[in-house]
């Protein structure tokens, strides 16, 4: 299978993903308590939709925050976030991040702030765990190439808090 092609079919993964997290999704309410771990110190907002905060260096180097994050759980795991949350958008979102989980890999995008976008198909980096009520996602050196093939490739390092999570 070509590098291309593979590509494609990790954009349509991930899109998948967004449309099943749309679907259903669970706020408990409970709000206002910090995320443990991880680099950021991100924490679910007043409104109980989470936040992301990430930031990124290599061939291109800033930090991206988001104000909602949609999570995805199967089995009492972890297995997909989406921010924002998908439910909150219409348009494709700068920035953005998403990540499919399976086992100890992960499929993830980034879009910065300017539309630069990058891609992992099969990396580690990304690791969910629940603390209290709240899902809380560690992303710790997660290396994404660009997804136009040209440029340097980023790692990425923060902390992320779902705000909804669908599923058990």
């Amino acid at each position: 299978m070509s590098g291309s092609r593979a590509l494609s079919l990790s954009l349509v993964g991930l899109a998948a993903v967004g449309v099943v997290l749309t679907g259903c999704s669970s706020d408990d309410g409970e709000s206002g308590t910090s995320a443990p771990g991880g680099k950021g110190g991100a924490a679910v907002s007043k409104g109980g939709k989470g936040s992301a905060k990430l930031t990124y260096s290599g061939g291109a180097s800033g930090e991206v925050v988001i104000e909602s994050v949609g999570c995805a759980v199967m089995d009492g795991k972890l297995t997909a976030v989406t921010a924002p949350d998908s439910a909150d958008s219409g348009a494709p979102a700068k920035p953005s991040f998403t990540a499919v989980l399976s086992g100890d890999k992960a499929m993830s995008t980034l879009t910065t702030k300017d539309g630069t976008g990058y891609v992992q198909s099969a990396g580690s980096g990304v690791s969910g765990f629940k603390s209290g009520d709240t899902w809380v996602v560690n992303v710790d050196g997660l290396t994404l190439g660009p997804t136009d093939l040209s440029g340097e490739p980023i790692t990425v390092d923060g902390t992320i808090t779902c705000g909804s999570v669908a599923g058990v």
